[in-house]
């Protein structure tokens, strides 16, 4: 991944923390050492592509449905690499949090995603955070030899649901922090 994704995403997952909290105290109570941590565990959440091949994972176009379940394995690869670390994840909350969205940042509110087919708030909040700050940076930054949508574009689509089901409440958040996106992710870029 592009060290600007990983920027993106941690921005974009921190706005949508601090909405989220903002909006449903009661509910996700999120104290700001834990907003914290999750935004810091988000940058891990592809790790797992390192075990994924070259010509795969930068293949121009269209995958193969053999090559995609090979791309997919990748959740599980990172959160196995996570597992393996010699730490004790009760005590160290930060490889915990890692591991889950590793694992289950590709899950969708609707159980149609993996690599586990969890659904609604089985999926760990930080893994439904960076799962739709994962998929709005892919919209709106040019990848897979496609055009990036524009910022207006990109929340519409997830608002609408063509990328896969999203947490509506956190939908409700995107669309809450739709007019800082673009400035806060155009600041994590390096000067001209």
């Amino acid at each position: 991944e592009s060290g600007l994704h990983v920027l993106h995403i941690q921005t974009i997952t921190e706005m949508l923390l601090r909405q989220l909290v903002q909006k449903e105290n009661n509910r996700y109570a999120l104290s700001k050492e834990q907003i914290r941590m999750i935004t810091t565990a988000s940058a891990l959440h592809d790790i797992g592509k390192i075990s994924i091949p070259d010509e795969i994972l930068n293949k121009p176009g269209r995958l193969t449905a053999e090559e995609f379940a090979v791309i997919k394995g990748h959740s599980m690869a990172g959160a196995n690499m996570l597992s393996e670390l010699p730490l004790d994840q009760k005590e160290e909350p930060l490889v915990k949090t890692a591991y889950e969205i590793c694992r289950w940042h590709h899950e969708r509110w609707d159980g149609s995603g993996y690599p586990d087919g969890r659904k609604g708030d089985d999926i760990p909040i930080a893994a439904q955070v960076v799962a739709l700050a994962d998929a709005y940076d892919g919209l709106v930054g040019k990848r897979d030899k496609r055009e990036a949508l524009s910022q207006e574009e990109a929340v519409a689509e997830l608002t609408a649901g063509k990328h896969g089901a999203f947490n509506p409440l956190l939908l409700e958040c995107l669309r809450d922090v739709e007019s800082r996106l673009a400035e806060e992710t155009e600041a994590d870029a390096p000067p001209p």
